[in-house]
């Protein structure tokens, strides 16, 4: 997927509104599948590439190290699908690479990029 949520929609999602964005997107069979997912923490530190610049992330100076091939200028800062305990989960941000682990109530320049499970 070319576009975080941020790109898609236009605006920030907290943890629980990213099962929801998510839960839509299969409702809808976006892109003509319906097995969306929150990817892993593990998956989102994959696309982090430290030598590769997309862009800034908008009205922001944090620059976004994944590769270019991404639309520019989306969330810096990615949900997965890991939970902290009762309140927190985490994701990767993009700048540095780092998992951050924030309230799930937390919105602020955090997005979700979904994906589907390769089949055979």
């Amino acid at each position: 997927m070319k576009k975080d949520s941020y790109l898609h929609i236009g605006h920030w999602l907290n943890w629980m509104d990213c099962i929801v964005y998510v839960k839509k997107m299969n409702q809808e069979a976006f892109a003509g599948y319906i097995d969306w997912r929150m990817p892993t923490l593990e998956e989102l530190g994959t696309l982090f590439e430290g030598d590769k610049f997309n862009s800034k992330q908008v009205g922001h100076e944090m620059a976004i190290h994944i590769d270019p091939i991404f639309a520019p200028e989306g969330a810096g800062s990615i949900w997965s699908t890991n939970s902290n305990g009762v309140y927190n989960a985490v994701g990767i941000v993009y700048n540095s690479g780092r998992m951050f682990n924030s309230k799930r109530t937390d919105k602020a320049r955090k997005g979700i990029r979904p994906v589907r499970t390769a089949s055979n």
